[in-house]
């Protein structure tokens, strides 16, 4: 089974041109007429200053960069230049947090607005960790999920697991977006196993330790203690509170009427992807939702951490699994440049894939990412469900728009270069996938790589888009926004897709 990804929409405003890009040419022809006028005044002075802003202008209106317009990439310049204007560049946690109460978790950014709720699981003792967003008044939690070999599999069972997931996405999609669910993410994670479960093995199972079976078997397990990784896999699901008001007035109106009404919508959703055939190990706790957002700010406690969810629990003691929900955060991190984000014991980039594969592609294609990469790395899917009415409309608009594209072109006797029919095909093939009941999503893929050191960080970034080149996609590093996209990217808090306006899709 193949698949093609749509191509990334160039279409504007006017033929492929933005509003704001339109504003920009208009106002280098008006500075050209300026220019002109004050050429014939004999200002030759003012003139030239007057025809620089007007190819300045028209240039800043047609240029691209990175894959964004200027225009585009003035608001992020001018929010990172105010940001560092007011200092606001730079974290402090831990004993220099604002916030000590044990509801709050110190995060850096628009994650600062999280709080815990209380939740306890039907079964009575079971806590489950709810993120109740203060601002956006969403709540969100994570389901550990264990993944199997696809591509050792054969061809009928590859194809069953992607119908399975398919109707995975069309009930996440449908049935729980109405019940509330306004997005979802897949956070994947490759981390070091500090614990060394083969070594651990060995030396809890071995009888003669004084043999030379036993000496080459410890030799060979301690030797690949560093090269050794763990996956581990979280699918973390966001409830707009808003749209789950009536239920929650209902129940009482309080912080625990949310958990439970959040709780009944997490019990059918474990459900779901259990039938989708996808194992899972349960809703994260509070301690273990912390540890995982705590090892990715500090990747040197991760061995500490391991080691503690390798012993007994005893209640909320210091031997407890996880970490201290409170304690979640960084203790300082900071933006370096414009690329690199710095947090704790380490240095972060993360990649925006701007761009899917264009030509036919397995459902496999992400796997050398995942194989081939020995770097500390997370690759997190965003993708918010698009109502039926909306992705309507907004392929209605779409047609509509292109066909009055063509229109003027074909007026003006411009001609049609093969990315437009392309463009076209796909909204065509976008339209009769919802005609037969298929959920239209927004979604986007995000790749966070993480080193303890610089020289280590732009080496496995490098990899990594080496990587994504072979398997036909373009990555950008988010340049100015490293902050927000290490949120967005490494933490599994579903967080990174701009709010959608109108009848966007």
């Amino acid at each position: 089974m193949q698949f093609q990804f749509p191509p990334r929409s160039t279409r504007g405003a006017v033929l492929g041109f933005a509003w704001s890009q339109i504003a920009l040419v208009m106002a280098g022809v008006i500075a050209a007429v300026v220019a002109l006028n004050l050429l014939v005044a004999g200002e030759r002075g003012a003139a030239i200053a007057a025809f620089a802003g007007c190819v300045a202008l028209i240039t800043l209106g047609l240029l691209r960069l990175k894959g964004r317009r200027v225009t585009e990439w003035a608001p992020v310049v001018a929010g990172a230049l105010l940001q560092r204007r007011a200092g606001q560049n730079e974290y402090r946690g831990g004993p220099y947090a604002p916030n000590s109460a044990e509801r709050w978790m110190d995060l850096p950014g628009p994650a600062s607005a999280y709080v815990w709720l209380p939740a306890t699981a039907t079964d009575g003792t079971t806590r489950i960790g709810l993120l109740h967003h203060r601002k956006e008044k969403t709540v969100t939690a994570a389901l550990t999920c264990f993944g199997t070999n696809l591509i050792l599999a054969d061809r009928d069972v590859q194809t069953q697991r992607l119908t399975d997931w398919a109707q995975l996405l069309n009930i996440l999609g449908s049935e729980y977006a109405d019940a509330g669910l306004i997005r979802w993410s897949v956070t994947s994670r490759a981390v070091p196993d500090t614990g060394n479960a083969a070594q651990r093995f060995l030396v809890n199972r071995a009888v003669d330790t004084t043999s030379a079976a036993y000496r080459s078997l410890a030799q060979l397990t301690a030797a690949a203690a560093p090269a050794a990784q763990r996956h581990e896999i979280y699918l973390s699901v966001v409830f707009d509170i808003a749209r789950l008001s009536g239920e929650i007035t209902q129940a009482g109106g309080t912080d625990a009427a949310i958990a439970a009404v959040v709780l009944d919508r997490l019990t059918g959703i474990a459900a779901a992807v259990a039938e989708a055939g996808v194992t899972t190990g349960g809703w994260l706790s509070p301690r273990a939702y912390a540890a995982v957002i705590r090892t990715q700010f500090d990747p040197n406690d991760q061995e500490v951490v391991d080691l503690r969810a390798s012993t007994t629990a005893t209640g909320d003691g210091p031997t407890a699994a996880g970490v201290e929900p409170r304690l979640a955060g960084p203790v300082a991190a900071r933006t370096i440049g414009w690329n690199t984000y710095q947090h704790d014991s380490a240095y972060s980039r993360t990649l925006w894939v701007a761009q899917m594969p264009r030509q036919l592609v397995a459902a496999t294609w992400l796997s050398p990412l995942y194989m081939r990469t020995a770097c500390r790395r997370t690759v997190s899917l965003v993708a918010q469900p698009v109502p039926a009415a909306v992705a309507q409309l907004a392929t209605r608009r779409e047609k509509v728009s292109r066909a009055g594209d063509e229109v003027t072109k074909r007026k003006l006797r411009l001609v049609r270069t093969a990315r437009e029919d392309d463009e076209a095909r796909a909204v065509e093939q976008i339209d009769r996938e919802q005609a037969a009941g298929h959920v239209r999503y927004r979604y986007a893929l995000l790749v966070t790589v993480t080193a303890t050191t610089m020289p280590d960080l732009d080496r496995d970034v490098r990899s990594v888009k080496r990587i994504l080149s072979r398997a036909g996609c373009e990555a950008i590093v988010l340049a100015g926004e490293q902050d927000q996209a290490f949120a967005a990217g490494a933490l599994p808090l579903a967080r990174g897709l701009k709010p959608a306006r109108g009848w966007s899709a």
